[in-house]
């Protein structure tokens, strides 16, 4: 999705006990779906990566580490003299807007009722800068400010169990519906890195750094598992007995239960899907 709001696209298989039909022959007990919505994470939680000491992951790990210090002050060319020094981390990092793709299987109660079951994957970067100075000439008062990138990715499979009921609106073939689900969510990081130049190292701590061996640890994994409630609004469009087409917004309340980042905040995924009733 880069940039810009992704475009959605959703299409979904789900299972009925008794719906998405008009007469009782075209009764549908079981749907399945897929598909692939825009979505918007709380920046709450890409602080997570903005290097700050009191996290798990800190710049320190590479600022106070000789070597890469060496290889910062070699990318931004500093005389021997120059006094180089950490000046701002970001406050206020946020997400860039993703893709989010989900499998639904739906069991139908009726025409206006259904539980479901959904499994929805979303990869997140939150991206941001930090700011250092220094002095090429010791005493005097001007510094002079440089820039690096700052990054972090994570992998986000969230699983929701929840019902549906829908009703039938005066236009012809359509119909609005409303889901409560309850929420759990997994997630992994990937990444938190930092750039300078051509320099890029991890912020993620890997114990004491040798040139010659490396580091004396590998990266631990960082995983949690958050919960949360989700409601979803949209309105759906039948294009006969054995399929439809949804759209519409979910609102996820999630705590996502990352270390020092364990609060509930909203997250947003706008979605479109596309439903094959069968059984």
């Amino acid at each position: 999705m880069k940039k810009n709001i992704n475009t959605v696209l959703f299409i979904l298989i789900c299972i009925p006990f008794k719906g998405f039909c008009e007469t009782d022959e075209d009764y549908r007990m079981i749907s399945v779906s897929l598909g692939a919505g825009g979505f918007f994470a709380n920046k709450y939680v890409a602080n997570y990566y903005n290097g700050n000491p009191n996290n798990v992951n800190s710049i320190l790990y590479v600022w106070d580490n000789p070597y890469f210090f060496e290889r910062i002050r070699q990318e931004l060319n500093l005389t021997p003299d120059a006094r180089l020094q950490l000046e701002e981390l970001p406050t206020n990092m946020r997400y860039k807007i993703s893709t989010a793709v989900t499998v639904r299987f739906a069991f139908n109660l009726s025409l206006e009722t259904s539980f479901f079951l959904q499994v929805t994957q979303v990869n997140l970067t939150a991206t941001d800068i930090f700011t250092m100075s220094f002095r090429n000439t010791p005493g005097t008062s001007d510094r002079i400010y440089e820039i690096g990138r700052i990054w972090g990715k994570e992998s986000r499979t969230m699983v929701d169990f929840g019902i549906q009921r829908r009703n039938e609106l005066e236009a012809r073939n359509w119909f609005w519906f409303y889901e409560l689900a309850f929420n759990l969510t997994n997630t992994q990081v990937r990444e938190n890195k930092i750039e300078i130049g051509s320099f890029r190292q991890s912020i993620i701590n890997q114990g004491t750094y040798d040139p010659n061996l490396g580091f004396s640890s590998p990266e631990m994994p960082q995983t949690a598992i958050g919960i949360g409630l989700v409601g979803t609004l949209g309105w759906q469009y039948r294009v006969g007995s054995n399929a439809s087409f949804d759209f519409g917004i979910t609102t996820y309340l999630q705590d996502i239960n990352l270390e020092g980042y364990k609060k509930f905040h909203t997250n947003f995924n706008l979605f479109v899907r596309l439903n094959f009733l069968t059984l």
